[in-house]
């Protein structure tokens, strides 16, 4: 079993690209979803997509985070809504489940809450992705159910992602550390440097069956994390021990 020093020292290191001079492009790209709107009951095989590193350091690992629907926070066409999620989906908890790939990195696991339903996953140690190349991270999506008698014509969820190009504390967090696609304005230590709130992966659920006679056209939801889930879901842990952040 990897121990977690194992994990720190493989995923420090970094390896040597011979790179032809003038040759070498950043790509602008945000971490997304190979597929980012579907279906509902469409259940599908889907990748996050890494578009690039910190600068011209590669990545060496990634965690992933979805919006549990417990306490997460819910807009109906932009305004609060106060009610839960069911209210929208039928199914949301155990949706999501990690394929195990070495394409990109050695090691990976689930992470669950108190119920064993996963809520993220990262991936990370063995060879790091180069600064340059996209790195594709496989899941299941399951088949989303949209509530029948609700006026949801799609649900959007935000999924939040860092990716990791050297293990630090919070304090390390930068530009050359880590690449934070999160929210901006949650209040945690993950939250995205941003003017916009244009960091986390959407994941958008299109309705297919009628809606009922008395909502008109539909209405547009969203859910967003809330600030305790991404404090308890977003660190890494190997063993039962911490590893990112520091």
């Amino acid at each position: 079993m990897l121990t977690t020093k194992q994990f720190n020292l493989s995923t420090q290191c970094v390896l040597a690209i011979a790179v032809l001079a003038g040759t070498t492009q950043i790509a602008s790209a945000h971490t997304r979803l190979e597929t980012a709107t579907v279906n509902e009951n469409t259940r599908i095989t889907n990748n996050v997509i890494i578009g690039h590193g910190c600068g011209e350091k590669n990545v060496i690992g990634t965690s992933v985070v979805f919006p549990d629907g417990v306490d997460s926070t819910i807009t109906v066409d932009g305004a609060a809504h106060a009610g839960p999620l069911t209210d929208f989906v039928q199914n949301w908890g155990n949706l999501m489940q990690q394929n195990y790939s070495r394409a990109v990195f050695s090691f990976q696991d689930e992470k669950t809450d108190s119920n064993s339903n996963v809520v993220g996953f990262w991936a990370g140690g063995g060879d790091s992705l180069p600064h340059h190349l996209n790195g594709y991270i496989p899941f299941r999506a399951g088949a989303v159910v949209i509530e029948p008698t609700s006026c949801a014509k799609s649900v959007k969820f935000n999924i939040s992602i860092a990716d990791i190009c050297e293990i630090t504390d919070a304090a390390g967090f930068n530009a050359d550390t880590v690449n934070l696609w999160t929210h901006n304005s949650l209040g945690t230590i993950y939250d995205r440097v941003s003017t916009t709130d244009d960091g986390p992966a959407p994941y958008t659920i299109n309705r297919t069956s009628a809606l009922p006679a008395s909502c008109g056209t539909g209405v547009v939801v969203e859910v967003k994390p809330s600030a305790a889930q991404i404090n308890r879901d977003m660190p890494i842990k190997l063993d039962g021990t911490q590893i990112w952040p520091k």
